[in-house]
């Protein structure tokens, strides 16, 4: 055995301990932050200013209030309707491995259409993609050659998502379209906002297309984040706890100089650290519930998006605090963002938790370890028979060999 259990026990039993201790300060904080939370309630164009001039010298993200909402908003889920239609996609991938037989990577995107209501249908199917063309696996432009692997495989990945969604929503004439497109994870594409040209105009800017075609349609787009580990929220709680923000002087927080660092005193928002906008939503909800819009502050966001810039709330859903994002033209629209909050969580009540239309997709687009060998042995007895090399690295017969 590898693992010595008996030694890990120890340092699990202490670990718990200090788990438990921390907890106790922890809520202490935590009432703190929500009590200066709900002393801003009102307040929320002098803390879109504040926002405003500090985004770009402020340690961390930020979201600002928008004037659609205050800040001690609560809202219940309206009833889901009778008859409601949806549809999403999820993708996984299997990565170029270069111990293996062949460069290529594969992109598998899971679909599902579900109707609701006196006449229900599902549809679930699933798109395996191969790629192994020299321009499949790198990003080029002159003589650069930028491998399309890591992170950039995951954004075409997210790219591929969204274009099958877009593909899905189209439907017949006469036909009712989808009531809700959602996707699982993030709309905003966070790799990329410090990308290369190339890199924004062959991953980023087709994804932005595909929002402007579900937006020319009229398709409400969301995105549903179970147990998110966003601080923007958080990013607020400093300002409101920064005694050098100064707006008759427009001056904005600035961490990297701030003067209680220079004095070496505790630093004004240090309650804030360590801690999500979660940890701070929490006990502020009853399930079913959502918090006001924000938008984010994303350097991306701000810089990139348009008319899709990303807005989102916060939503409990049983044990735990959910984020929802929605583009701008969907945000806008108050009776849409009702809409998304009723749907999202009467799939959430019907999936146990997460919405049963992504844990459909999901279940659609996972390669499971038992795929990825069978892939691996399809792609060595393609290339054997066609008579073109198929050796695997030497670290990777090692594998092999301990493996049985």
């Amino acid at each position: 055995m590898s693992l010595d259990l008996t030694k890990v026990s120890r340092q699990v039993y202490q670990m718990s301990g200090e788990l438990l201790h921390d907890s106790t300060v922890l809520q202490a904080r935590l009432a703190q932050l929500r009590e200066r939370y709900h002393e801003h309630a009102g307040a929320e164009e002098t803390i879109a200013r504040k926002v405003d001039l500090s985004h770009k010298t402020m340690t961390g993200l930020l979201a600002r209030p928008t004037a659609l909402e205050p800040f001690d908003l609560v809202r219940d889920a309206a009833p889901a309707p009778p008859t409601y239609t949806l549809v999403a996609t999820d993708g996984s991938q299997i990565e170029v491995d270069r111990h293996a037989m062949a460069t290529c990577y594969l992109i598998n995107i899971g679909r599902v259409y579900l109707r609701y209501g006196s006449q229900p249908a599902a549809h679930l199917s699933s798109q395996p993609d191969l790629y192994y063309r020299d321009e499949d696996l790198y990003l080029i432009e002159g003589a650069k050659r930028i491998p399309i692997e890591g992170n950039y495989l995951s954004a075409r990945r997210d790219m591929q998502e969204l274009a099958a969604l877009e593909a899905l929503s189209r439907v017949s004439p006469g036909e009712t379209p989808p009531d809700l497109a959602l996707l699982d994870g993030t709309l905003m594409r966070w790799i990329l906002g410090g990308a290369e040209k190339v890199v924004q105009e062959k991953l980023l800017y087709p994804y932005l297309e595909s929002l402007d075609e579900m937006q020319r349609r009229a398709i409400p787009v969301a995105s549903y984040i179970s147990r998110p580990r966003h601080t923007e929220l958080m990013g607020i709680s400093r300002l409101m706890h920064c005694p050098y923000v100064d707006l008759e002087a427009g001056q904005g927080a600035r961490c990297n100089q701030c003067p209680d660092v220079a004095a070496e005193r505790p630093v004004s928002c240090s309650p804030c650290n360590g801690l999500t906008d979660a940890d701070l939503l929490l006990g502020m909800f009853k399930d079913g519930q959502r918090g006001p819009l924000f938008t984010s502050m994303s350097r991306i966001n701000i810089e990139t998006y348009g008319p899709h810039l990303v807005h989102f709330f916060y939503m409990r859903v049983g044990r735990e605090v959910a984020r929802v994002e929605m583009p701008q033209w969907v945000a806008t629209d108050p009776s849409r963002v009702d809409l998304v909050h009723s749907l999202v969580y009467d799939q959430c009540i019907k999936g146990q938790g997460y919405p049963v239309v992504l844990a459909r997709a999901h279940e659609q687009a996972v390669v499971r370890t038992t795929d990825r060998r069978a892939f691996e042995r399809l792609v060595a007895r393609t290339l054997l028979k066609a008579n073109l090399p198929a050796a695997t690295s030497r670290k990777q017969d090692s594998k092999e060999y301990t493996r049985y």
